[in-house]
């Protein structure tokens, strides 16, 4: 495949000319720098077949510049000199087709990373929607690490994590990694059809099966056959059903519906659920033998308020995205809504964060997001509220901390007088501070304190935006 166009992103402008020009001398004439603040439509203006970033850029800039060239062209290659960006023993790299390059390469190590580029994007010319779990937080560099040690191994995977982690995207990447990437990848959605319909869907039926079985019809397993299964939300299949996934799963053979003979299939098999498997059961209502059949590698998504460090990337990410994917101009989102959503807990997870951001640059404005997103937190709120008569706001020791105190030689009251003004304390400058949306000279007013205390109290509490 030939190279139309290189682009060269290094705030060194000397550096950044250096490399164009070498780059031209060995047969890259369509060579061209770009300024370090080059937004997604002027990259898109080049279209380019390859990126470089040179060694001046910082982390951070560099990962937001992959996050554009990405969305540009999923299968662009890019050379870094980043190596945070790239390794995969740290986990960072959330993208395919990152290649670390040396700082001032030499001609024969610069051509090969080149060549190994272009190579790269022919062998993956057929993936063009590769999955991306955006993240460098120790939580999600966990779950790729996990990922890279299941793909090879043909063994069952089971993905557990609430609504809107990113379950599917840990399924398509195992697969994408497998030696069965150039097989189908097929999903069964176990919330969308009825039990009935469900068992159709997944196993097919002969014609004349029932009333309106008109002609054959091959299921999903015969559709994922040589590839993978991935089954979503297998936690809320029924009973009767669980027993046929058994049987398939461990024979590796099944019949459809109407037929008289067994097919012979060969498939990896990956599922998800954002149910408590284990929890269902104990209750009954989900098989043992096919949780432990399942069970045998899990990788666990964490919800987006566990991986708090992720959201400006996230945000970045899915900013320029739609703004591209909608044609419009950079929409700057301002400070007041965008530290909203950095202390957010987002029960939706990614999910819930990517719609938000749409909506946002689908109607030009962020006016919605703080009132949206408060009403939220109200309303989760009155989900925990007690409900008893019990004030939820008046601060209470819990049973271990009085337990701790009572054991303790010098117990008295003055000292459960002391620990509950702590905690009071504490939790009053928590919920100051998110009235104030971490505003904290407004929240050192409301408190009537000095700046410099608040501060100093926040430091002492170790108390961060997410608390």
């Amino acid at each position: 495949m030939e190279l139309k166009n290189i682009v060269v992103i290094e705030p060194d402008q000397a550096a950044s000319k250096a490399l164009v020009a070498l780059l031209k001398d060995i047969g890259y004439p369509n060579s061209y720098p770009l300024e370090q603040d080059a937004g997604v439509f002027q990259l898109n203006t080049l279209k380019p077949s390859l990126a470089i970033l040179g060694p001046s850029i910082a982390k951070e800039s560099c990962l937001y510049h992959i996050h554009k060239l990405k969305i540009i062209d999923p299968l662009m290659p890019v050379l870094t000199s980043c190596v945070d960006c790239i390794s995969e023993e740290s986990g960072m790299s959330a993208f395919e087709g990152i290649r670390f390059l040396n700082p001032d390469p030499p001609v024969e190590i610069l051509s090969k990373a080149i060549d190994a580029s272009v190579k790269w994007r022919e062998e993956n010319r057929a993936n063009k929607d590769l999955p991306i779990i955006i993240g460098h937080s120790p939580e999600i560099k966990a779950v790729r690490q996990k990922i890279r040690k299941v793909a090879e191994k043909d063994i069952t995977v089971l993905i557990t994590g609430e609504t809107g982690t990113g379950k599917e995207l840990v399924a398509r990447s195992i697969h994408l990694k497998s030696q069965r990437a150039g097989k189908p990848l097929v999903k069964v959605d176990c919330t969308s059809l009825p039990d009935e319909l469900l068992e159709s869907e997944v196993f097919g039926f002969q014609k004349g099966a029932f009333t309106d079985a008109y002609r054959d019809k091959p299921g999903r397993l015969e559709m994922a056959h040589g590839g993978t299964l991935f089954v979503d939300e297998i936690g809320d299949i029924s009973l009767s059903l669980q027993i046929k996934f058994m049987q398939v799963f461990e024979e590796k053979e099944f019949s459809r519906l109407g037929g008289t003979t067994d097919k012979v299939i060969d498939v990896r098999v990956v599922v998800a659920t954002n149910a408590k498997l284990w929890e269902k059961v104990l209750k009954g209502t989900f098989r043992k033998d096919l949780y432990y059949r399942l069970n045998i590698m899990q990788i666990d998504v964490p919800p987006l308020r566990k991986r708090k460090e992720d959201i400006p990337l996230l945000i970045h990410y899915f900013q320029n995205r739609y703004c591209f994917e909608y044609k419009k101009e950079p929409l700057a989102i301002p400070d007041r809504e965008y530290d909203m959503m950095i202390s957010y807990s987002w029960p939706g997870n990614i999910r819930e964060l990517e719609n938000i951001i749409r909506r946002a640059i689908a109607v030009s404005d962020w006016d919605f997001v703080i009132e949206e997103l408060n009403r939220k937190e109200i309303e989760a709120e009155e989900i925990r509220e007690p409900a008893n008569n019990e004030d939820p706001d008046l601060p209470r020791l819990s049973k271990d901390q009085l337990s701790r105190l009572f054991k303790e030689n010098n117990f008295s009251l003055k000292k459960i007088s002391k620990s509950y003004l702590a905690l009071a304390e504490r939790e009053i400058i928590i919920k100051t501070l998110r009235d104030t949306h971490w505003n904290r000279k407004k929240a050192a007013q409301l408190l009537d304190v000095s700046y410099k205390t608040l501060i100093n109290r926040i430091e002492e509490l170790r108390l961060k935006p997410y608390e």
